[in-house]
């Protein structure tokens, strides 16, 4: 039988089964707490290696700040303890891992964030690794192969001009007007088929419709947006800049293959999430 927890003010629902379990002697506690264990890499968002070098900027992800993190409660604390779960500083290779993190400690899921400690290389960024509502459950299982994607600041300023100032600054404007997508927060996303290529037409709707005028589509050469996703796949989520998270689910809208997806967003970061059926 499953066991329900209140953490935090959220309903959470600790699944059992599939991965380390320390019997309730250690971790978070509890006779139902999984242990899991995660391993991937990280590289530079491939829209931006041309543009990063375009810019004279280097390709690489070296030197970076990577933490494995819950992306929740990172929106909600930065510095809050239970949400961070490693922290490496990368290397050529952008190999990261974090080992026995439990289950009770995951809200939305898991994400590797990417922190560019000299600010000028790249935004703070996190990419999801494992959604709760697209799993339907917590994390079960050690996570492997997992992809972490560094957005290069001159591509952050290349969707803000595509997304246009005057338009973030309207989504923007009860918290001072922001001018730039990392001020207001944002979500980039990519829409994917079954084989991971990315598919073109496709619109992001939200059962909490106060959303989905804040959904955007950059044109397939980054220049302006258009009415749903280019041959790229790609959207935008753009937040409101101020001082609340947005949490909220998603769908891409008449396309049955694809799960609900959940998704948040804070300002000065992003969330980068891979939508595939």
């Amino acid at each position: 039988m499953k066991r329900v927890l209140l953490i935090s003010g959220l309903v959470l629902c600790a699944c059992p089964g599939g991965g380390k379990s320390d019997g309730g002697t250690g971790g978070a506690g509890g006779s139902d707490e999984v242990l899991f264990d995660v391993s991937g890499t990280a590289a530079v968002f491939p829209e931006g290696i041309g543009i990063a070098m375009d810019a004279g900027m280097p390709a690489s992800v070296a030197g970076l700040t990577l933490r494995v993190e819950e992306p929740l409660k990172v929106a909600l604390d930065p510095t809050d303890p239970l949400a961070i779960f490693s922290t490496t500083t990368l290397d050529a290779t952008g190999a990261f891992s974090a080992t026995m993190v439990s289950d009770q400690l995951v809200n939305l899921g898991i994400a590797a964030g990417v922190i560019d400690d000299g600010g000028t290389r790249a935004v703070r960024s996190a990419t999801v690794i494992w959604d709760v509502a697209f799993e339907q459950k917590k994390p079960d299982r050690d996570i492997t192969g997992a992809k972490a994607w560094v957005l290069p600041k001159p591509l952050h300023d290349q969707l803000t001009a595509a997304v246009t100032e005057a338009r973030i600054m309207g989504f923007t404007s009860a918290s001072g007007g922001k001018r730039t997508l990392i001020e207001a927060g944002f979500i980039l996303g990519r829409v994917v088929d079954s084989m991971g290529a990315p598919v073109a037409g496709a619109t992001l709707t939200s059962p909490t419709t106060m959303h989905n005028d804040k959904f955007v589509y950059p044109t397939a050469d980054l220049t302006g947006t258009g009415a749903a996703t280019s041959s790229n796949g790609l959207f935008i989520y753009v937040h409101n800049g101020g001082d609340s998270v947005a949490q909220f689910n998603f769908d891409v809208m008449g396309a049955g293959t694809y799960k609900r997806r959940s998704a948040g967003a804070a300002k000065n970061a992003c969330l980068v999430t891979i939508v595939s059926p």
